[in-house]
């Protein structure tokens, strides 16, 4: 068996520290050496806010070269529209016939997982790695209380044993910050200097590139 490939998937807008700490918190956790940031192409049920698909990938690479363990992963951007992750999923099987795949996910991307197209076939390309998020105790759809009964694994050796097909839910620690919030207060604050709470988590070449192309404001 090859080794794992794993991704990360987001709108990426903008990008910041809590991602790069999530995920590779759980890459530790699970044994992967590398994680490739997913930039979206503009997903049916989020929006941009003005910002165009090529900052958000400019932001990507200057997020991925805070560390070596990640890679900017641009495979849906090259993918025919509508964009859809289980067809995302589908392109990365077939790159990677015989390798693992593992897709991280939010907690709350997790309790939506319902509403998104085709969403019961994700498993049949990769394991899903969800991680914490501050979700407010949403209730599981029976559908999902299901598959993670069915298809939970409390190891993470499955995900190096096997294709796909696992659930596996990461004990990372909650990151308190998203993208909405960044968005927020960088339009509020468009003409004050960055404050160190927004240098916490987002870095100083991604804070620089916003600042310059005038994003979010």
């Amino acid at each position: 068996m090859k080794t794992p490939v794993c991704v990360f998937g987001g709108t990426f807008n903008p990008p910041h520290l809590g991602h790069v700490r999530a995920c590779l918190d759980a890459a530790d956790e699970i044994g992967v050496t590398k994680v490739g940031l997913m930039p979206a192409k503009v997903p049916p049920h989020k929006q941009t806010h003005g910002v165009a698909e090529q900052h958000r990938v400019a932001m990507v690479n200057l997020t991925c070269n805070t560390s070596s363990r990640l890679y900017p992963e641009l495979i849906e951007l090259a993918l025919p529209e509508p964009s859809y992750t289980v067809k995302t999923l589908q392109a990365l099987r077939d790159k990677n016939p015989e390798a693992p795949l593992i897709f991280i996910m939010g907690e709350d991307s997790w309790l939506n997982l319902t509403s998104w197209y085709q969403w019961s076939r994700l498993t049949q390309f990769c394991h899903l790695v969800i991680l914490k998020r501050a979700t407010q105790n949403k209730a599981l759809a029976a559908e999902l209380a299901e598959l993670a009964e069915q298809q939970g694994t409390q190891s993470f050796e499955p995900l190096h044993n096997e294709l796909s097909g696992r659930i596996y839910f990461a004990q990372t620690c909650l990151q308190p910050v998203s993208s909405t919030q960044l968005r927020e207060w960088l339009n509020t604050n468009a003409n004050t200097p960055y404050v160190a709470t927004v240098g916490d988590w987002v870095s100083d070449s991604v804070l620089h590139y916003i600042k310059e192309n005038r994003l979010y404001v």
